[in-house]
């Protein structure tokens, strides 16, 4: 077996600690631990040390905001995961301010899970994606979902391999196929480097150590954890949220920062500045009345976010440009929401994928599906949007749909009505909405906050979602109050 040695290693060391707590093998009771350490512990976490970065240098004088994003079908669904996350957070790093959330949809395999995951993932922009789905691994969509993750966002990726389900008689009909495709998680975890868990070795080492407790003793069913399998899940997947030092560190070659004050202090900073700037606190300022002025700052990424600095008093106005346009005139930095939740399963979307049109706008849609055949393979919709108004219509038989207006776009096929009709035996309902909103991943003008909480970060997306390469950002004061800008950050997605 190629992972031999880190089972063998796994056996023994679980095996040492259960003699160690003198048990008798079985199941440990509520609120024992689970796992026993891992044989190379202190080498876990080595590829997520900027989300733990951030989260460990939390503090009363610092709060920072971290996104953890969990994703996959259903047994990240579950919860045993996210809810371990959102614990951990709350104990141990009481100033963070840690958003967790889980996006993952029962069912959808990687096949088609790459459908929704891009407009789940890049929109929201996450620090860490925690990712787990089944299929995909020969006929290419599993490392599509990883690539784009890391084409279109800076996220840190976790990943585990498969855990033992329980199919045929002994329950190992399938061991040869999640074998084949944990080994296809270990190749894309080294090639994208994600941080992997060893999920199904380490599984299975704690059941050899265990020998009276059955594989089916995790489950409810044949593949999805009860109580206990989650619990172990978690832990399992839980140690690998360390924060060492020691580990080299490459997040500055993606996730720039730059401190505006430099362009009046260093004659060869990347910024530059025009107009009536100054030093104001550890920002630069403007904030003589009438006065304006433009900062400019040439970059590589597709995505700036703007830390602001509290000016007290009247605030001011600036506007964003990106190489001489607005950001709402850029189509890439709009992004379609997940739909509403289909009627027959509200675990799912009602649609799969929607993306914004040639000339999107930020505003809400509704698709009105009529004549919905009670099977849900035909159907006739007309698209209204909140600010466009009635914006086209089309059958099911439309290939692509594109709204008169070019504001919004998506395939019928993605709609799942007829998939989930038969998947949940229910007949589909004569008619239905489909909801969802264009919004703008950035802002076309922003205000300084006249005071900020102790601790807390004033940041602002100025642009998101754009193509990753060269551009140039102006932000240019209004001259209506003071504006203050302490550090532009940019992000560069590791693959081009």
């Amino acid at each position: 077996m190629a992972h031999f040695s880190l089972l063998a290693a796994m056996v023994m060391v679980f095996a040492v600690v259960g003699a160690a707590f003198g048990a008798e093998p079985g199941l440990p009771g509520a609120g024992e631990p689970m796992a026993a350490p891992h044989p190379f512990e202190a080498l876990l976490g080595s590829r997520i040390q900027r989300t733990m970065t951030l989260l460990e240098t939390s503090d009363e004088m610092r709060h920072p905001t971290i996104r953890i994003l969990c994703y996959g079908q259903s047994i990240v669904a579950q919860g045993h995961v996210s809810r371990a996350i959102e614990k951990m957070a709350k104990e141990r790093y009481p100033h963070a301010k840690v958003e967790v959330r889980n996006s993952a949809i029962g069912g959808y395999t990687a096949p088609t899970l790459v459908r929704p995951a891009i407009q789940d993932i890049a929109s929201w922009y996450p620090d860490l994606v925690v990712f787990h789905v089944y299929d995909g691994e020969d006929s290419g969509e599993l490392e599509r979902i990883v690539r784009d993750i890391r084409t279109q966002t800076t996220a840190e990726l976790l990943m585990w391999t498969h855990h033992l389900d329980f199919y045929g008689p002994d329950g190992t009909e399938r061991d040869a196929g999640r074998d084949h495709a944990s080994n296809i998680r270990r190749l894309l975890a080294q090639k994208y480097g994600a941080e992997l868990v060893e999920l199904r070795e380490e599984w299975r080492a704690w059941l050899a150590a265990n020998p009276r407790i059955n594989r089916k003793d995790l489950l409810v069913d044949n593949i999805h954890l009860n109580a206990k399998g989650g619990e172990l899940m978690a832990e399992l997947v839980m140690r690998h949220f360390r924060y060492n030092t020691l580990f080299p560190s490459f997040w500055a070659d993606r996730i720039r920062g730059y401190e505006a004050r430099t362009a009046l202090e260093e004659p060869a900073s990347p910024i530059t500045l025009t107009g009536s700037w100054k030093r104001w606190g550890n920002a630069a300022g403007i904030d003589t009345p009438g006065s304006s002025g433009t900062l400019r700052l040439a970059f590589r990424g597709n995505r700036v976010t703007a830390e602001l600095w509290p000016v007290g008093g009247k605030q001011g106005h600036a506007k964003v440009l990106i190489d001489g346009r607005s950001p709402s005139q850029w189509r890439q930095a709009y992004a379609v929401t997940r739909s509403n939740p289909n009627p027959l399963n509200a675990g799912r979307p009602m649609c799969n994928r929607l993306i914004p049109g040639p000339t999107p706008i930020a505003e809400n849609w509704t698709i009105h599906l009529s004549d919905i055949s009670e099977d849900g393979k035909k159907f006739k919709f007309t698209a209204v949007g909140s600010v466009t108004g009635p914006d086209g219509e089309g059958t099911n038989e439309t290939a692509v749909f594109t709204s008169k207006s070019g504001r919004i776009s998506f395939e019928p096929r993605d709609i799942t009505l007829d998939d989930i009709a038969g998947y949940m035996k229910k007949p589909c309902p004569k008619e239905a909405d489909l909801i969802c909103s264009v919004v703008l991943l950035g802002t076309d003008e922003f205000t300084c906050s006249a005071t900020v909480a102790k601790g807390d970060v004033p940041e602002v997306t100025l642009i998101q979602g754009i193509p990753n390469g060269e551009h140039v950002l102006e932000i240019v004061t209004a001259g209506d109050g003071p504006v203050a800008i302490k550090e532009l950050t940019v992000h560069r997605p590791p693959v081009e």
